[in-house]
C-alpha cells in the first residue's frame, strides 16, 4: 500500500474533531450525520468504530447536495423521537379538548377565561410542533379532527383565530 505525501494529505481530514472543525459543527453532530444522514466518512478496513477519515471534496459535495435536507430535518429526529412526538400531539390535543370543555361548562368568567387560555396555548403549541413531526395519515386525520373541534369550541368561547 502506498503512503500519501504531504501534498496529498491536505485533501484528507483525520478524526471526528478535524471533520467537525472543517464543517463548523460539533463532534456529536458530525457523528450523528455520519450515522443517520450519510455523511461521507471512511473507516479502516474491518473497523466499525474508532478511527475515521474524510475527504474534503466528498464533504463539500455532500454539503452542496444535501444542504437543504440537513437544514430542513428537525435536529435529532429519529423514528423513536418521531413516535414520541406524534403521541405527544395526540395526548396534548385531548388535554386541550378537556380544558376547552371545562371552559364551556364553567359559570365563573375568570375560571372560563383561564381554562380557555390553557386550551388555546395547547392549540398554538400543537400547531407549532406538528411542523416537525411526521404523522401517518390516520394520525394526521385524528389530530386534525381534534384540532378542528378544539378550534370550534374555542371560537364559541370568544377566542379569535
Amino acid at each position: 500500500m502506498r503512503r500519501l505525501n504531504g501534498n496529498e494529505l491536505r485533501f484528507f481530514l483525520s478524526g471526528w474533531k478535524e471533520i467537525a472543525s472543517y464543517l463548523g459543527m460539533g463532534v456529536r453532530t458530525v457523528q450523528r450525520y455520519g450515522k443517520e444522514m450519510g455523511l461521507p466518512i471512511h473507516r479502516p478496513t474491518g473497523k466499525s468504530r474508532g478511527a475515521v477519515i474524510a475527504i474534503k471534496a466528498e464533504l463539500d459535495g455532500w454539503l452542496r447536495a444535501g444542504a437543504t435536507q440537513i437544514n430542513s430535518r428537525p435536529r435529532g429526529v429519529d423514528n423513536r423521537t418521531n413516535r414520541v412526538g406524534a403521541d405527544f400531539l395526540r395526548v396534548d390535543s385531548e388535554i386541550a379538548l378537556t380544558f376547552s370543555g371545562l371552559a364551556l361548562a364553567a359559570s365563573d368568567p375568570e375560571t372560563r377565561r383561564r381554562r380557555a387560555a390553557i386550551a388555546r396555548k395547547a392549540y398554538d403549541t400543537i400547531m407549532q410542533l406538528r411542523k416537525n413531526i411526521v404523522l401517518s395519515s390516520a394520525q394526521r386525520d385524528d389530530l386534525d379532527a381534534n384540532l378542528q373541534r378544539l378550534k370550534s369550541e374555542l371560537q364559541s368561547i370568544g377566542q379569535r383565530f
